[in-house]
C-alpha cells in the first residue's frame, strides 16, 4: 500500500472516544526501529508511515503467512492493546538467475537427446507470484526440459535436439527465460554460451579439382607459376595441410618445376622450351596433420605459348589514282595482302585504315583486302587523301606494320554558283551619269578550271516596253552593274530583276540573285504654289474688311513639290512684310493670320511677299506676293452683359453639361430636318420635259441624279449633254459595256414621228483600275521569339484590268524606327505578297509596328494603292516576376517592427511584385509559403496587403516569420519569394476619433437642372422619330408637275432613280449622261459593263407631248 493509506479506524475498533485519544497519549510501538505504521489522534485512523516489504518481513518461504505485531498503548487510564497485521504477498519481484552467463562446451560429437544441466533462477515471491516455467530461444539444435523440485521449484534441463557442425556454427547463444504465475508476470534472462568443440572430420580440399595455366617460353626460373590453395574446415592440427607430388607426375615434370609443401607454390626450375614440351600435367596431394590424416587431390596442366617475335607484313598489290569525286560508293581502289610467319594469335592479324576517313576495308579471300570508298567524295572539301593502312597481330605485345597511299581527286562540275545574298538593295542617286558603276555581284563556285569561270546574265523583263538590258548592263565576266540611262526620281522610283550567274561545265549549272535597285531622290524640283492661284508672274489681289478681329485667317499659301517625303517637305517664311507687327505666317501650314486689328495709321495697302522653300539640301524655293487692300465695313455693336456664376456642385456641373450637349444635337436635327425638306424639288407647269435618256440593252432603268449649280446643267450618270447640244463623256465608263446614244430634238415633248440617230461605242481596256485589297488595313499577330524567316502572312492584292494592266508587285514601303528600317525587320515576296519576319521579336522591347504595303501594276503609266499593316507582337511568359516592394538586399530578409497592441485587421506590410509580360501573363496573385501562425496573419492574393486577423496574445512570439510566394498568370507560372521578419515591440497607441461625413440633401436647383435635361432629351427623340418617318414617306404623283428632263431606260425596263442638281445656273443632271449649255452630251459616270443605251435629245420646253421631235444615238460600251 502507498504511504499515507489508511488501515483501519483504531477508535471504532477499539471502542474509544475520538476526542480523547490526543489527552490520553495514544501510541503505537516501535518494531525493528522501523515505524510502518501511525495513529492519526484527530480521527483515529491506524495509517501507513512507511513502504511495508513483505519479503524483509519475513524472508522464509516455508510458510506463506506473514504478520506485522503491534502494541497500542493509551494512558489515563493505561491500556495496551496488541495488534496484528496480516502482510499480503504481491508480484513485486522479478525473477532473477544467479548467472546472467552460463558457458557449455559440447563436441560435435556428441549425440543428440544428450542433457545439460542448468543454473535456476530465483524469485523472492511465493505462491503463485514465484517462478511457473521457463523459455528458451529459437534454436534448431536446442531445447528445455522443465521439472519441479520437491519443494515445488522449477528446474530446467537443456537438451540436444540434432547433432552439431562445428564447421558450421562452432559458437551457439541462446537466451533462457524464467516467468513468475504473477498478474501482470515478471520474468528474468541468463545467455547460454555453448562452445563446440572440434573433431577432425573434414579432408582438406583445393579452390579447383583442376587448374589450367598458360607460361611464355624462356619464362625466367624461379617465377611463380600458380599458387595452389587446400583448406580444412576443422582446426588446430586438424587443419594444417602438407602438399607434395602425386605419383602420377612424371619426373622431367618434377624436374622442370618445384612445389612448396608449406605455401603449395609452384616455380619454374628450369628453362621452359616451347619446342620441348608444350603441355606439362601434374597432381598434387593436400594432406593435414591429424592422428588419423585426410587428404585432397586436383590436377594441374601448364600450357606453353609460343613468344610473338616475328612483324607481320603489308604489300599493295594494285592502286587506282588519281579518281573523280563523284566515284561511285563502293568502288574499290586498291588491293592490299598481309602475312606473319607466328603461329596461333601470334599469326593472327588484324587490319584497319587510320584515322576518319571515307574509305573501308573488305576482306576478298585469305589475307587479301579491298580498299573501297564508303562515303561520297567531295574534292571542294578535301582535295586529297592520304591513306595509311595499319596491320597488328594479336600478340602480346602486339606487333605492327602500315603502309600510306596518295589519293588525289579529280574535280567534276557538282556545285551551283552562290552569291554571298539571296536579295541585294543597291540604292542609286537620281540624275546620275549614264554608264556609272552601280554595284558588283560577285558569286562563288568552288569548283576548279573551266568548272569555276562565271559568266553573268540580266535575266530579260519588259517594264513599260523597256527591256531591263535597255535600262542596265552588267559585265559578264566579273559582274559589275551598270547603269545605261539617267534615272529621274520623279519618274521612276525603283526597279526589281534577276541576275543570272553561269559557269561554264558541261552540263552547266547556275543560279540568280534578285536586284532591287531603288531610285534616290535630289532636290531638283522647285516647290509649285498652287494656292492662291495667280497668273504667271503676277500679283495675288484679296480685299479684307478693316474691322477683322486678331486671329483670322487672311490667306492660305500652298505649295507641292515633286521630290521625295524629305524633300518636300515645305516651310514657309514672310520674304517681306509692309507691318511685321499686322501679320503673322505658319511655317508649317502657311496660314497668314492676322496678329492685331488694323488701326487707323495702318495703309490701307498691305504688300506680303511669302517664300515657300524645302528641305533639300541646297533648298529650293518659290515666292508669291499677296496684296491685300481692307475697306470698312458696318460692324454691329454688342453689349457685353456680364454674367454672375453661382457656387457649382460637381454635379452641377455635369447636369449643366448634359443639358447644353443634348439641347446642341436637338438644334443640329432641327436644322438637318429643314434642309432635307427644302431640297426638294417642287413641281412647276413651266418645268421642262427630259432632255437625255439612256436605255441599255438589258432594259434596266437608271435612278436619275440631282446636283444644286448655278448654271442648272443637266447630267446623266455617264454622258452629259452641254448647252450647246455636244455630247462629252462626264466620268469613266464600265469595261466592256456596249451603249447606244440618241440625240433627241429639243422641244417641249416626244412625239411618235420624232427623228433620233444611233451611234455605237465600243470600249477597250486602258489601266484605270488602281490595285484593290481585300481590307484596308490588316492586323497580323506574331507571337514574341518567333523563328527568323517565319512566314507571317499573304497580303494578296486584286487588279481587274486585263494583260499586263493587272501584274502586280508588292513593296514594303520603307519607315525608319529608332534607325532600323522595315527592310530590316521585314520582307515580302514581291510576285505573291508572302510577308516574312527576318528576325526574332522581343514583346518587351517591341510591342508592335505599322508600316504599309504597295501592290503595283505594269501598267502605262502604273498605277498603286498601298495597305497598311500592323504587326502585334504576342506576349509569352518569359519574365520571373521581380518583387520591388518591400525592398531588401539580393537574398536578405525584410525586418519589420510593429506594435504589440496592433488591432484586428491592422496593415502589417504590402508586398509588390512587378512583371515586365503582357496583362494576362504579369496577373500577380500573392500566397504564404510559410507563416509561423496561420490565425494570425492574413494576405490578400490580389493587392499583396497583409493584416492582422487578431490581437496579439501573450502566447503569441515576439518574432513571426513569413514567406510570401508572388506567382504570374503564366502557363507554365513562374514565380519569386520574400521573406518577412517580424518583431513586436511593446508602444503606446493614440485613439482616434472618426468623424462621419455628412452629405446635403438634393438643391432645388439640381431638381431643376434635371427635369430640364429629361425634357430636352424627350424633345431630341421624338424629332428624330419624325425625320425618319419622313424620309421613309414616298412623294404622291402631281397633274401640274412636269415630266423628268433626264430619264435613262435600260433594255431590261428597270427604273433608275432620279438625279436633282441645284444650282445658280439650273443644271439639269441625269444618273448616266449630262447635257451642257452647249448642247453636248457628256459622260458623267462610269457605265456598267456590257450595258447598251438609247440616249434620246428631247427639245427643251415644258412638257413632253406626242409630236416631240427627238434624235436618237445608240451607245455601245465595250470592255
Amino acid at each position: 500500500m502507498e504511504v499515507g493509506s489508511v488501515v483501519a479506524n483504531l477508535a471504532a475498533d477499539l471502542g474509544l472516544d475520538v476526542h480523547t485519544l490526543t489527552k490520553r497519549k495514544m501510541r503505537l510501538d516501535v518494531i525493528a526501529n522501523k515505524k510502518y505504521l501511525d495513529i492519526n489522534k484527530e480521527t483515529g485512523e491506524l495509517f501507513v508511515v512507511e513502504r511495508i516489504d513483505r519479503e524483509y518481513l519475513c524472508p522464509s518461504k516455508t510458510t506463506n503467512s506473514c504478520f506485522l505485531k503491534l502494541d497500542a498503548t493509551i494512558e489515563n487510564p493505561i491500556r495496551m492493546f496488541n495488534i496484528e497485521l496480516e502482510i499480503l504477498d504481491i508480484n513485486d519481484n522479478a525473477p532473477h538467475f544467479r548467472r546472467d552467463v552460463m558457458h557449455l562446451d559440447i563436441s560435435e560429437s556428441t549425440p543428440a537427446g544428450e542433457r545439460f544441466s542448468l543454473n535456476n533462477a530465483v524469485d523472492s515471491d511465493i505462491g503463485s507470484n514465484s517462478i511457473k516455467t521457463y523459455y528458451l530461444s529459437e534454436s534448431e539444435h536446442f531445447t528445455i526440459e522443465i521439472q519441479s523440485g520437491r519443494d515445488g521449484s522449477k528446474l530446467a534441463d537443456l537438451v540436444l535436439k540434432k547433432a552439431l557442425d562445428r564447421e558450421e556454427q562452432a559458437v551457439h547463444n541462446l537466451i533462457l527465460t524464467a516467468v513468475d504465475g504473477g498478474v501482470p508476470s515478471r520474468s528474468g534472462t541468463a545467455n547460454i554460451i555453448v562452445q563446440v568443440l572440434d573433431t577432425n572430420d573434414n579432408a582438406p580440399q583445393f579452390d579447383k579439382e583442376s587448374y589450367t595455366v598458360h607460361v611464355s617460353e624462356n619464362y625466367p626460373i624461379g617465377s611463380l607459376v600458380v599458387k595452389l590453395n587446400a583448406t580444412d574446415l576443422d582446426e588446430g592440427q586438424n587443419s594444417e595441410i602438407m602438399y607434395t607430388f602425386s605419383l602420377y607426375t612424371s619426373e622431367k615434370t618434377q624436374e622442370t618445376f618445384n612445389l612448396n609443401s608449406e605455401t603449395g607454390e609452384i616455380r619454374v626450375k628450369e628453362m621452359i622450351n616451347y619446342e620441348d614440351f608444350k603441355i606439362y600435367d601434374m597432381e598434387i596431394i593436400a594432406t593435414d596433420k591429424a592422428a588419423n590424416s585426410l587428404s585432397g587431390k586436383c590436377k594441374v596442366k601448364i600450357l606453353i605459348t609460343d613468344m610473338n617475335d616475328n612483324h607481320p607484313e603489308i604489300s599493295i598489290k594494285s592502286f587506282s589514282s588519281p579518281v573523280k569525286e563523284d566515284v561511285p560508293v563502293n568502288t574499290v581502289i586498291a588491293v592490299v595482302s598481309v602475312s606473319d610467319k607466328d603461329s596461333g594469335e601470334n599469326g593472327q592479324v588484324d587490319i584497319h585504315i587510320s584515322g576518319d576517313l571515307p574509305f573501308a576495308l573488305k576482306e576478298s579471300s585469305d589475307n587479301y583486302y579491298e580498299l573501297l570508298i564508303s562515303e561520297p567524295l567531295d574534292r571542294e572539301k578535301v582535295p586529297e587523301y592520304d591513306i595509311t593502312i595499319t596491320v597488328t597481330d594479336r600478340g602480346n605485345p602486339p606487333l605492327s606494320d602500315n603502309e600510306t597511299i596518295t589519293l588525289e581527286l579529280l574535280d567534276v562540275n557538282d556545285n551551283v554558283p552562290q552569291f554571298p545574298q539571296t536579295f541585294y538593295t543597291i540604292p542609286v542617286m537620281e540624275n546620275n551619269a549614264p554608264g556609272a558603276s552601280l554595284s558588283s555581284l560577285t558569286a562563288i563556285d568552288p569548283d576548279l578550271h573551266e568548272n569555276q569561270y562565271l559568266v553573268y546574265f540580266i535575266i530579260e523583263r519588259e517594264i513599260v516596253n523597256t527591256s531591263m538590258s535597255m535600262l542596265f548592263s552588267i559585265n559578264p565576266e566579273n559582274g559589275n552593274l551598270y547603269a545605261l540611262k539617267t534615272f529621274d526620281y520623279e519618274i521612276e522610283k525603283e526597279f526589281l530583276f534577276h541576275i543570272e550567274a553561269r559557269d561554264s561545265g558541261v552540263p552547266p549549272l547556275s543560279s540568280n540573285v534578285t536586284v532591287h535597285i531603288i531610285i534616290m531622290d535630289q532636290n531638283d524640283n522647285t516647290p509649285l504654289i498652287v494656292s492662291p492661284w495667280r497668273a504667271q508672274g503676277s500679283e495675288v489681289k484679296e480685299k479684307i474688311p478693316r474691322s477683322t478681329d486678331k486671329g483670322t485667317l487672311i490667306a492660305k499659301v500652298i505649295a507641292i513639290d515633286s521630290d521625295s517625303v524629305h524633300n518636300s517637305r515645305i516651310t514657309y517664311q514672310f520674304l517681306q512684310n509692309t507691318d511685321a507687327t499686322l501679320f503673322s505666317l505658319d511655317q508649317y501650314n502657311g496660314e497668314i493670320r492676322t496678329m492685331r486689328m488694323f488701326s487707323y495709321r495702318d495703309s490701307r495697302d498691305q504688300r506680303l511677299v511669302v517664300i515657300a522653300k524645302d528641305n533639300g539640301e541646297p533648298a529650293l524655293s518659290a515666292t508669291v506676293t499677296i496684296k491685300l487692300s481692307t475697306v470698312e465695313t458696318a460692324l454691329k455693336t454688342y453689349t457685353e452683359v456680364p454674367l454672375e456664376y453661382d457656387i457649382f456642385s460637381d454635379l452641377n456641373l455635369y447636369l449643366v453639361i448634359g443639358l447644353g450637349s443634348v439641347s446642341f444635337l436637338l438644334l443640329i436635327t432641327i436644322l438637318v430636318t429643314i434642309v432635307l425638306k427644302c431640297q426638294k424639288a417642287k413641281p412647276s407647269k413651266a418645268a421642262p420635259s427630259c432632255r437625255n435618256s439612256v436605255i441599255s440593252e438589258r432594259n434596266s432603268t437608271i435612278a436619275d441624279s440631282t446636283l444644286v449649280s448655278n448654271d442648272a446643267y443637266w447630267y446623266s450618270l455617264f454622258l452629259a449633254e452641254t448647252r450647246k447640244g455636244k455630247l462629252v463623256v462626264r466620268q469613266p465608263v464600265p469595261k466592256g459595256s456596249r451603249y447606244i446614244v440618241s440625240s433627241i430634238p429639243r422641244s417641249t415633248g416626244m412625239t411618235e414621228t420624232s427623228d433620233s440617230a444611233a451611234s455605237t461605242l465600243q470600249l477597250l481596256d486602258v489601266n484605270d483600275n488602281v490595285p484593290q485589297f481585300p481590307q484596308t488595313f490588316y492586323t497580323i499577330p506574331v507571337m514574341e521569339n518567333n523563328a527568323p524567316g517565319a512566314s507571317l502572312s499573304s497580303l494578296t492584292a486584286i487588279d481587274p484590268d486585263l494583260h499586263e494592266n493587272q501584274y502586280l508587285v508588292y513593296f514594303i514601303i520603307e519607315r525608319e524606327i529608332v534607325n532600323t528600317s522595315m527592310s530590316m525587320l521585314f520582307s515580302i515576296n514581291p510576285e505573291n505578297g508572302n510577308l516574312y519576319a527576318l528576325k526574332t521579336f522581343d514583346y518587351e522591347i517591341e510591342k508592335e509596328f505599322l508600316f504599309h504595303i504597295e501592290a503595283r501594276d505594269s501598267g502605262v503609266p502604273p498605277l498603286s494603292s498601298n495597305v497598311t499593316v500592323h504587326i502585334i507582337i504576342m506576349d509569352q511568359n518569359d519574365n520571373t516576376p521581380l518583387i520591388v516592394s518591400p525592398w531588401r538586399a539580393q537574398g536578405s530578409e525584410v525586418k519589420e517592427k510593429i506594435p504589440r497592441s496592433t488591432d484586428k485587421g491592422t496593415l502589417i506590410a504590402k508586398v509588390i511584385a512587378i512583371d515586365s509580360d503582357s496583362v494576362h501573363n504579369s496577373r500577380i496573385t500573392y500566397q504564404f509559403l510559410q507563416n509561423t501562425d496561420a490565425t494570425l496573419f492574413s494576405l490578400d492574393q490580389y493587392n499583396g496587403e497583409i493584416r492582422t486577423m487578431r490581437m496579439f496574445s501573450y502566447r503569441d512570439s515576439r518574432d513571426q516569420r513569413l514567406v510570401v510566394i508572388a506567382k504570374d498568370n503564366g502557363e507554365p507560372a513562374l514565380s519569386a519569394t520574400v521573406t518577412i521578419k517580424l518583431s513586436t515591440v511593446e508602444t503606446a497607441l493614440k485613439t482616434y476619433t472618426e468623424v462621419p461625413l455628412e452629405y446635403d440633401i438634393f438643391s432645388d436647383l439640381n431638381l431643376y437642372l434635371v427635369i430640364g435635361l429629361g425634357s430636352v432629351s424627350f424633345l431630341l427623340l421624338i424629332t428624330i422619330l419624325v425625320t425618319i418617318v419622313l424620309k421613309c414617306q414616298k412623294a404622291k404623283p402631281s397633274k401640274a408637275a412636269p415630266s423628268c428632263r433626264n430619264s435613262v431606260i435600260s433594255e431590261r425596263n428597270s427604273t433608275i432613280a432620279d438625279s436633282t442638281l441645284v444650282s445658280n445656273d439650273a443644271y439639269w443632271y441625269s444618273l448616266f449622261l449630262a447635257e451642257t449649255r452647249k448642247g453636248k452630251l457628256v459622260v458623267r459616270q462610269p457605265v456598267p459593263k456590257g450595258s447598251r443605251y438609247i440616249v434620246s435629245s428631247i427639245p427643251r420646253s415644258t412638257g413632253m407631248t406626242e409630236t416631240s421631235d427627238s434624235a436618237a444615238s445608240t451607245l455601245q460600251v465595250r470592255k
